[in-house]
Order: C-alpha cells, then sequence, then structure tokens
C-alpha cells in the first residue's frame, strides 16, 4: 500500500513538472523578446542623442570660427563709437566736426575722465584701420593741434565713411550730407558705415546713432 502511494506520488510529481515546465520555457522566450525590443528602443534613443550633440558640435563650432573673423571687431569699434557720440556735449574751444572719413567732438577721455577731443578715422595704411585718437582740451586749444594719443578700434576695414543728420528750413525736413561744421552745433544724428573684408567678399555693417544734444 506505501509502494502504491509513492509511486502515485512520483507520477504526479513528474506530470507537475512537466506541465510547469512547458509555460516557463514559452514565459522566458517571450520576455527575451520584450528585452530585445527594450534594447532596440535604447539604442535608437542613444543614436539620436549623439546625432543631436554631434549637430550642436558642429554649429558651436561654427560660431566659434565665426567669432575668429574681422566682424566681432567691427562691431565693438561701432558700439565704442556709439558710446562716444552719446555722450558727447557742447563745449567751448572744441566743436564738432565731421567729413567723409574723419569725425571729431568734444568727449570724456579714457584717462581720469578728463574733457578733450575724441576723433575717429580711417587708416588705409597697414591694411586698413579704424583709429580713434584722444586729445587733451589743452591740445584741442592749439592751433597747430597734436594728434593726441591714438589707438586702433579695428582692423581688416576696408572703408570707412561717415555721414550727419539736419533739419533743413526749406524742405522742411530731416535729411544727410557728408560733411559736419563746427559752426552748425552737434547734428541730429549721425550714420556710420563701415566695409571690411570677411573671406573672398567684402561686407557692409552701418550704425546711425542719435545724438541726445544737437543743434
Amino acid at each position: 500500500m506505501l509502494k502504491i502511494r509513492n509511486d502515485f506520488v512520483v507520477r504526479s510529481v513528474s506530470r507537475f513538472r512537466r506541465s510547469a515546465g512547458r509555460p516557463a520555457r514559452a514565459g522566458r522566450a517571450a520576455f527575451t523578446l520584450i528585452e530585445l525590443m527594450i534594447a532596440a528602443s535604447i539604442a535608437g534613443i542613444v543614436g539620436l542623442a549623439i546625432i543631436f550633440s554631434f549637430a550642436a558640435g558642429l554649429k558651436a563650432y561654427s560660431k566659434v570660427k565665426d567669432f575668429n573673423t574681422a566682424r566681432p571687431g567691427i562691431l565693438i569699434s561701432l558700439e565704442k563709437i556709439e558710446r562716444d557720440l552719446s555722450n558727447t556735449f557742447h563745449f567751448a574751444g572744441i566743436d564738432f566736426t565731421g567729413d567723409k572719413r574723419k569725425i571729431s567732438f568734444a568727449g570724456f577721455l579714457n584717462e581720469n575722465f578728463c574733457i578733450g577731443r575724441i576723433s575717429y578715422f580711417f587708416n588705409a595704411n597697414d591694411g586698413g584701420a579704424l583709429i580713434r585718437a584722444e586729445q587733451p582740451y589743452s591740445y584741442a586749444l592749439l592751433e597747430n593741434k597734436p594728434d593726441g594719443i591714438k589707438s586702433r578700434t579695428a582692423g581688416a576695414v576696408k572703408d570707412v565713411a561717415f555721414s550727419y543728420c539736419y533739419f533743413s528750413p526749406d524742405s522742411k525736413r530731416y535729411d544727410w550730407r557728408d560733411s559736419w561744421n563746427g559752426g552748425d552745433g552737434i547734428p541730429r544724428a549721425v550714420k556710420i558705415k563701415v566695409v571690411f573684408r570677411e573671406g573672398d567678399k567684402d561686407l557692409e555693417l552701418e550704425r546711425t546713432v542719435f545724438m541726445p544734444v544737437s543743434g
């Protein structure tokens, strides 16, 4: 009787193992397929991340490469001219004068904020440059005015043109001209055009500065 019961238990356990083993193998196969799908998805996401990172790197490199050209120096020079022109004022002995290549006016010099004459002009020598010059007030009053302190604000410049805005009483409108006399006071605005070489072509930047003090 005991032997019959033991045989029954052994056969039951064997049948249970065989029946339990088949779904287990099927379950392991399905789980492996899910793993492959997840791995493929992760690989796709990583691939897209690499592509986007590479594209961002190329864009950053392009910006850095452009920064090494003449354009940033020209833009900084225009900002300096705009700052100096915006701070000009009427001052006895220092008239606002200008032509197409040079402009001079009263302002605060870089050294100790002394009042003097500030000039910007184009120098065609040494590859072309935009020059800033400072003359202390004592120099500005001399008949033969020394050049003062010069500094190169931008290089690789091919041409610089200044023009001056004024109000015409005849036409009753604002107009531009290429020169400005000291007796005319301060113009309503100054337009600055800089032509420079970048690569194999000539480029042009223009800035209009409206004067807070005019007339």
